[in-house]
């Protein structure tokens, strides 16, 4: 085929009539035209890339990354069981309603754009229904779209599955992928399904490394940090010690935002 051919094909078509090539790369220029209307795949598609030189490469389509991220958040879920986690959720979706609900969605968002430093996360408290769990599925979402670990535990469950790896010699397992997740969602942590075991042996090893390992943590809970120390102390002569560093450290490692609006997820 000849060159004047292939020219006149670059120059017909809108993407590539401003190019100014040599004959090499007229002829890669003309593959990848062939190649972008000839592709069928729903998993990758040609792009031209001119540095260092001009070259085809194959980048994944929408539906591959939409694949990948779904694959991606369905073995950390099924690796702590959690079924509260929204797939479909956005930060972009969430409906703001007061100023309270703006400043926890920005102050996610500068978590997302400081993703390579250390901040405090999110700690969401307020009432059922008024959209902690939507923001954080949402948040998760985000962050894992930039290839960032994160592991979102609704932790009733988290709780279940782990007393269950207990038995197969999966605990230990389990704790260090909590403790070392680049990202750590802990969604619904209340008094109410606490016990000294989960509260000693499990929360705060792995809120402990995390602080000194500079881990970001997101919390949300339907208390404060002064209720949750409440419904934490089991044995009121014992526990105010080690409640007291957990509730330190939870403080330490996140930044509480108050949530009141009904919303129609959570």
């Amino acid at each position: 085929m000849k060159l004047e051919f292939m020219r006149e094909a670059i120059l017909n078509d809108d993407e590539t009539k401003h190019l100014k090539l040599n004959d090499e790369e007229v002829i890669i220029v003309y593959q990848y035209l062939l190649q972008r209307d000839q592709n069928d795949s729903k998993s990758f598609k040609p792009k031209l890339k001119f540095e260092p030189y001009v070259q085809i490469v194959y980048e994944p389509t929408k539906e591959k990354r939409q694949q990948d991220l779904t694959r991606i958040i369905k073995r950390n879920l099924e690796t702590f069981e959690s079924d509260i986690y929204i797939a479909d959720a956005t930060l972009d979706d969430f409906i703001i309603s007061d100023d309270f609900q703006k400043e926890a969605v920005d102050y996610a968002r500068q978590t997302i754009d400081q993703k390579d430093k250390f901040m405090k996360g999110l700690y969401l408290y307020g009432p059922n229904g008024t959209g902690k769990s939507f923001l954080l599925s949402g948040l998760a979402n985000e962050l894992t779209k930039l290839n960032i670990d994160v592991i979102y535990a609704f932790v009733p469950d988290l709780i279940r599955t782990l007393k269950g790896a207990i038995s197969t010699n999966q605990l230990e397992k389990r704790i260090n992928i909590l403790k070392r997740t680049k990202v750590l969602i802990l969604d619904d942590l209340g008094g109410e399904n606490m016990s000294a075991w989960f509260r000693d042996e499990i929360l705060l090893p792995v809120i402990h490394y995390r602080l000194n390992a500079n881990l970001m943590v997101h919390i949300s809970s339907n208390v404060t940090f002064k209720e949750l120390a409440e419904g934490m102390t089991l044995n009121k002569d014992n526990d105010s010690i080690r409640v007291m560093r957990i509730i330190k450290r939870i403080s330490d490692l996140t930044k509480p935002f108050k949530l009141m609006k009904r919303f129609k997820i959570d």
